[in-house]
Formats: structure tokens, sequence, C-alpha cells
């Protein structure tokens, strides 16, 4: 058995970090993350840095926030030569692997002919991930996106072209990873990633797991409710069941196997959250509000983590991933990392201090709509602040308002100036590229902009409208 433990990440995307039933959600049964917070720890202010996949994904495995880390953008990829989580635990005698969506590796002419050949049966994104570009990882049953939970496809190893998942997503991807594990043979510990896209959109899940009556579902004040919106919501339920099922296989083939039973350290976690509804938006994220930042994170070693169950209060994020992986491990985080170490919390220590504040951010969010915009801000036990582009404020007290329905950038200057400040000196301390000059420099901005555009989609998030956006009449 290696000295060292296997490492196990569960990385789901689009998983509201609220909806689990140790979170307090009365209406999802998530009994496996609950039995695996319960027994190790799960962070309730656990939040991601950029809420969107790929910079999300490029933080979680750099250590950096996406504006100063090799993964900067929507669709940018994975530096060839980047360090990550998978490149410094194989210089620490680490084999590893990787299931599932990656998306920090979309190179646009990399369709194998096969793809192109049969185009209209695969997805808008079937690209086949360079070698370099999967940031280290050896053994590959990967793919940069699907969207489609019952119509998906992984690439093998170095094969050229892709293979089909004959089932669906979740479920398939779980087979497959019990499957390598059952079979792994290597003196090597482990470095294994499991990535899902659900409970991602489009909404889909199995039949069996769809029992939700909408109009039974409890719902916050801030949701926009309709018979269709409670519709969505109760699949979106649906499928982080399923989700907390496989996890449940998972978690019982590894119970099951000797070299793993007693000697790994699993971690459950999203790339970032979900409106579920609130503000009228579903499938959406982007911005700065809880239910698209905060995320489920739940650390699981058994007898080297105590069973702390739900930790409140600590600010834990996405950046903090790897520093923390590591210093459970016993290794120093480099010089590089801008994360916080969090192994003392986990081990149980009760003084320790997390960060005041965490740095959020939305850094190259591709321009689909007038809606998306990019923007820097914070959180901290109180506060949430955001900056827009458009020199918009949003400031919400996350301690009398925790569904952020009140903006109080324009009625509390003093706060708001504050948190400004204190924006500004985490920019400081990243790499920032040019928000600070936004922030101290903007100009006034020129509008309305006369939007033309088809789309309709579910919540105007930013706080533009409508003073800046006006639609064309038809």
């Amino acid at each position: 058995m290696p000295q060292q433990p296997h490492v196990i990440y569960i990385l789901s995307d689009e998983h509201f970090g609220g909806a689990m039933g140790h979170m307090g959600d009365a209406n999802v049964r998530t009994p496996n993350m609950d039995r695996m917070a319960a027994e190790g720890v799960s962070f309730e202010r656990a939040y991601a840095n950029c809420p969107v996949c790929t910079p999300s994904r490029g933080t979680i495995f750099s250590g950096r926030h996406a504006h100063a880390g090799p993964v900067q953008f929507f669709f940018d990829v994975f530096k060839a030569s980047a360090p990550s989580t998978a490149t410094m635990l194989r210089a620490a005698g680490y084999h590893t692997a990787y299931f599932g969506k990656w998306h920090c590796g979309v190179v646009h002419d990399q369709e194998p002919a096969l793809v192109r050949e049969r185009r209209e049966e695969y997805t808008r994104w079937p690209h086949r991930t360079p070698e370099y570009h999967r940031a280290g990882f050896q053994d590959w049953y990967g793919f940069e996106i699907n969207n489609a939970p019952f119509k998906g496809f992984y690439y093998h190893q170095d094969e050229a072209n892709p293979r089909w998942m004959d089932g669906y997503q979740t479920d398939v991807l779980t087979d497959l990873a019990i499957k390598y594990l059952e079979a792994y043979d290597r003196e090597q510990p482990l470095f294994l990633v499991l990535s899902v896209e659900p409970p991602h959109f489009p909404l889909e899940a199995p039949e069996a797991f769809e029992r939700f009556d909408p109009d039974a579902l409890e719902t916050p004040p801030n949701f926009a409710d309709s018979a269709e919106m409670r519709a969505q919501l109760a699949t979106y339920y649906a499928m982080v069941e399923n989700l907390d099922w496989n996890i449940g296989r998972l978690v019982g083939a590894l119970d099951g196997l000797p070299d793993f039973r007693d000697n790994r350290l699993t971690v459950y976690f999203s790339d970032h959250g979900d409106y579920m509804g609130a503000r009228g938006a579903i499938n959406r994220k982007e911005h700065p509000h809880e239910n698209s930042v905060r995320i489920p994170t739940i650390f699981h070693w058994p007898e080297q983590i105590p069973a702390q169950g739900r930790r409140d209060g600590l600010l834990f994020s996405l950046v903090d991933m790897l520093p923390t992986t590591l210093g459970l491990l016993g290794l120093e985080a480099p010089g590089h990392c801008q994360g916080r170490d969090f192994s003392d919390a986990l081990r149980g220590e009760q003084d320790f201090s997390g960060p005041e504040a965490v740095l959020l951010e939305m850094s190259g969010i591709p321009r689909w709509t007038l809606d998306s915009l990019d923007w820097r801000g914070l959180v901290t036990s109180r506060w949430k602040y955001a900056f827009y582009e458009t020199g918009h404020e949003l400031l919400f007290d996350l301690e009398d308002d925790p569904f952020e329905m009140a903006n109080l950038a324009e009625v509390d200057a003093e706060t708001c100036a504050a948190m400004r400040g204190k924006l500004l000196e985490l920019l400081a301390g990243s790499r920032e590229p040019y928000f600070d000059v936004l922030i101290e420099n903007g100009a006034p901005l020129q509008g309305p902009a006369l939007d033309v555009g088809e789309s309709r989609r579910q919540g105007n998030l930013a706080p533009i409208w409508p003073e800046l956006v006006r639609r064309l009449e038809s």
C-alpha cells in the first residue's frame, strides 16, 4: 500500500452550495454528501472565485486567480507548460488520471476527421484535448464539453476519435472510474479526478430520479415563481440526487478495495453554483450573487480529518484547493500559489484564522448578451461587494439580507467606499491587469445601448438595467 494517501476529486458543474441536505435544503435528499460531511468537513462558506466553467477550473488546478493564472478567460486553454495539481503530485510520486469534463483545452481545429464527417451527430464542442493542454494528467478519459447528459462522448487516452457513452453521463463516468480503480495495481498513490457535467444544463435526469412535485418545492424569497421555473428546479434537484447516488456508488467501491479503503483523501466540490430560479434565472451563473458563487466543498479522510461536520464561518474558495490538498499531504505549496492552506482547519484546529475576504471575479466572460460583463468583487463574513466594468457597484449585507434583495451601493456610501478600497488591496496583491484602472479612473459611459439581440435570457443579472440598455421595439 502506498504510504501517501490516494487522492480522489469528485468535481461537479453548477451545483449551488446550499442545495444539500446538511446545508438545510428541505427539498433535496443527499445522504452520501451528508455522510461525507458528517464524517469529515463541509465548508458552509465555500466560494468559486470566478463562477464560470473554464477560468474556474483553471483556478482549481493552478492555485491562482483566473485573471493571473494559466486559464484567464472562457475557452482559454490550460497553458502547455503551466504547473498544476497533477504535475505537482506527479513530482511527489503520484500517478494521475482524469475522467469527464475538462473544458480547459478547446483548440478549434482539433476535431478529428470522424467528427467532421458526422458533425451533426455531435454537440457544439466535440474537440479532442491536445495532450499538452491536459495539465499533466496521464490517463485520460476526458472531453471538453458535452452539454448532453444522455448523448455523451469522451476521448480515451491517446486515441484520435471519441467513444460514445451508453447511458446517462454521471452514471457512465462513475462506472468508468470504478472500473479503473478496481484494476489499479500501480505501487504509486493515485490522484484521480471524476468530473461530471450534471447538474449543469441542459436539465435532464434519469426518469427514476424525477420524483419531485414542482408545486410542493420550498423556494426562497428571491425565487421568480412560475410553473416553468418550478418544473426546471424539480429536474435540477433530480440531477443533484442522481449525482449524490453516484457519489455513494464511488465511495462504496473505494470502501471495497483494500488499497483504497483506509488510505484515501476524497474531496467533493463544484466549479460554481447556479441561480436555481433566484432572480428569475436558472442555468445561469457568471455574476456575484450567492447562488452563483457559493459551492459545496466537502473533505473526507478517515482518521486524518476528524469528524467536524458542517463548519460555518470560514471563507474557503477554489484558489485554496491546491495549497490545501498539498498541505494535507505534507507537501509545501509553491510560492506562485495565491490561495491559503486550510489543512490545519481540516485537521481540527478551531483557532484557524481564514482570510478576512475572498476575491471574486468574472474574467473574460463570453459576450453572449449585453448582460455578460466582467467584474471584480469580494465577500467577507458580512458583506458582498462587486464593481462592474460599467462602473456600477453591488453591495449586499449578507447578515441582514442573505438573499441579496437590496443593493446598498448607493445608500451606504461609507461601507461601499471601504469595500472598494479593500477590493483594490486584494487586486494589488493578485497581479490585477486592469480593473484597478477602471475602479479609480473609469470614464463616464455613453448610453443607453440599443439591444438588437434576439436573446431573452432569464434574469437580467448585471446591475445596469434599464438605464444603459434599451430594447429595439418591433
